[in-house]
C-alpha cells in the first residue's frame, strides 16, 4: 500500500543508561534538517557523536516531553520496544464539491519512524557492543 510520502525508518538498540539522550539526539537531528524558517542550530554530543539540534526553548521542551512519554511507556511496560513516529505535513485549504471553501487539512509530506528497543547489557563488553 503506497502512502504517497517518503517514509524513513530507523532502527535502533539502546541501552537504559543512553535511551534519552540518542532519542534526543536523534530527533533534534531530524528536526534541524526538517524545519523550515530561521533555526539557531546547536550541537549535542550522544556517545562520543555531535549531533546537529535545534536552539529552540519550545523545540527542546517539546521533544524532552516526547523521550520522557516514551521512556515512561517503554519503562513500564513489559515489552522493551517502543516507537516513535515524526511527521511532517503542511495545511492545505480543504475544498468540497463544486471547490467550496471547507477549512484546511494537514497534508503529510514525510514521516520518520523509530523503533526503538532497550536492552541490558550483560558484560561491559556487550555494552561496547550496542
Amino acid at each position: 500500500m503506497s502512502i504517497g510520502y517518503p517514509t524513513i525508518t530507523i532502527d535502533l538498540i539502546l541501552d537504559r543508561l543512553t535511551t534519552k539522550d540518542v532519542l534526543h539526539g536523534v530527533l533534534h537531528s531530524i528536526l534541524f534538517h526538517r524545519l523550515f524558517g530561521t533555526v539557531r542550530p546547536s550541537t549535542f554530543e550522544v556517545l562520543d557523536v555531535t549531533m546537529p539540534g535545534v536552539s529552540d526553548p519550545e523545540m527542546e521542551q517539546l521533544v524532552s516531553e516526547k523521550v520522557d512519554t516514551f521512556w515512561k511507556g517503554i519503562e513500564g511496560g513489559v515489552n522493551k520496544r517502543g516507537q516513535i513516529i515524526v511527521t511532517f505535513s503542511e495545511k492545505r485549504p480543504k475544498k468540497s464539491w463544486f471547490q467550496v471553501y471547507m477549512g484546511e487539512e494537514d497534508v503529510p509530506w514525510e514521516q520518520w519512524v523509530i523503533n526503538a528497543e532497550l536492552r541490558q547489557p550483560k558484560t561491559d563488553r556487550g555494552m561496547s557492543a550496542i
